[in-house]
């Protein structure tokens, strides 16, 4: 009787060391296959979750914006944020009920950027999150009154719009030179506001949000 031929695999049927070697490259490729793919997976989602969370609070802001804003006194806006200058603190005041017939008028309220807690405008990191010389936008209550209150409307402003460096020029073209991160403009009865939000994601990368919209001011 003819001898069974050996077909490469030991004497007891098992794998000869080069198959089990090949069989450990294989693995090693699938398993860093899997981990890169969880890796991909989890930033996208990271940048994702940020991205989510920047248009959530612009769309927020602009709508405590808007409810500041629609019923200010067009005579009362200070300074006048006409085209092509814009303004990115302005004062009001709003009507708080009729007597007699007569509109009363609120006290002096104010929208404003404002450094952010551990900032300075230096061009610099200063209070170390990430984001150069941010702002945040504060509603103020009875300006320059004994009762005066601040409200945070939002962190994460960027110090200029998207687009911009402060060189004295009108880098994004929308007629504003080194446009700020949140600016009111006012076209007749009008006002346009832009607000740009930018924060870090998951990868340390820096992410913005800009979003417009405009206000018709009823008094």
């Amino acid at each position: 009787m003819k001898p069974p031929s050996n077909t490469g695999r030991g004497r007891d049927g098992g794998y000869t060391l080069v198959e089990l070697s090949i069989v450990v490259v294989l693995l090693g490729i699938v398993v860093s296959a899997i981990l890169s793919i969880g890796v991909s997976s989890d930033r996208t989602y990271r940048t994702g979750t940020t991205a989510a969370h920047l248009e959530a609070q612009v769309e927020t802001a602009l709508a405590r914006i808007v409810s500041e804003l629609e019923s200010a006194r067009r005579q009362s806006l200070s300074p006048d944020p006409l085209p092509g200058a814009g303004a990115s603190s302005i004062e009001y005041v709003r009507p708080i009920g009729i007597v007699a017939g007569v509109v009363q008028w609120s006290t002096t309220r104010r929208l404003a950027l404002e450094l952010e807690s551990g900032e300075a405008a230096d061009g610099a990191d200063n209070n170390r999150n990430g984001l150069v010389d941010e702002r945040r936008l504060v509603l103020t209550e009875n300006v320059g009154g004994p009762n005066e209150k601040k409200y945070v409307i939002t962190r994460w402003v960027r110090s200029l719009a998207a687009g911009e460096t402060a060189n004295g020029a009108d880098d994004n073209g929308n007629g504003l030179v080194d446009e700020p991160g949140f600016v009111v403009e006012r076209f007749d009865e009008t006002l346009v506001v832009r607000l740009t939000l930018e924060r870090l994601d998951g990868d340390g990368r820096l992410r913005a949000r800009t979003a417009q919209t405009s206000v018709r001011m009823r008094n």
